[in-house]
């Protein structure tokens, strides 16, 4: 059954020192595409692009509506520093996110980056789940789809933190722990915890 479900994720999905086995491992879930930063804009493409709601149960998760990729290679620009050696935080903030553009630009196109993939999509194939808050999920043009899971992976840093922004092991174990829950309610697919 876990061939069944394939997880478009970000940094929350990806293994860490601190929480070696985030939720996605500790319910098998192997089929994944995932990139630390990953944009919106590029999760939809892949999503779109790869037909992956033609053979999947998909899980999306959410996150980061204030980058950009305007090259779509990888070459984010943020907001705010993040990693070694970034060069973009300042200038983005200063010049980007002041001078070129405007927040609610970046709302309202993440939001239809969401949108398009939801066109393909119902209950029965998709489930997002939002990082942060505040979260594009929650614009007007979204906010009422059944496909959204309201349970905020950011919010599990608040109780368990990695000392970095992330959750840390016991975080992802809780949150591991409702997502099986939420698969098996919505979905009808149980999963077996490792570890």
């Amino acid at each position: 059954m876990n061939n069944e479900i394939f997880v478009v994720g970000n940094s929350w999905s990806i293994p860490s020192d601190e929480a070696p086995n985030p939720a996605f491992n500790l319910l098998n879930l192997t089929n994944r595409w995932e990139h630390p930063g990953i944009t919106l804009d590029a999760q939809a493409e892949y999503i779109i692009s790869n037909k992956l709601v033609k053979g999947f149960k998909i899980i999306w998760l959410v996150g980061h509506h204030h980058r950009a990729d305007p090259y779509g290679n990888g070459n984010y620009l943020i907001p705010y520093d993040w990693g070694q050696g970034n060069v973009w935080g300042k200038m983005t903030r200063d010049i980007w996110f002041k001078k070129f553009t405007k927040m609610p630009w970046y709302w309202r196109t993440n939001a239809l980056f969401v949108k398009a993939v939801l066109n393909e999509c119902t209950p029965d194939n998709l489930l997002l789940i939002p990082i942060y808050r505040p979260n594009i999920l929650e614009h007007d043009f979204l906010k009422d789809n059944p496909c959204i899971w309201w349970e905020y992976m950011r919010d599990y840093a608040k109780d368990y933190p990695d000392g970095r922004g992330h959750t840390n092991q016991i975080g992802h174990t809780v949150f591991a722990m409702k997502l099986r829950e939420e698969i098996e309610n919505r979905w009808k697919i149980s999963l077996t915890m490792t570890g």
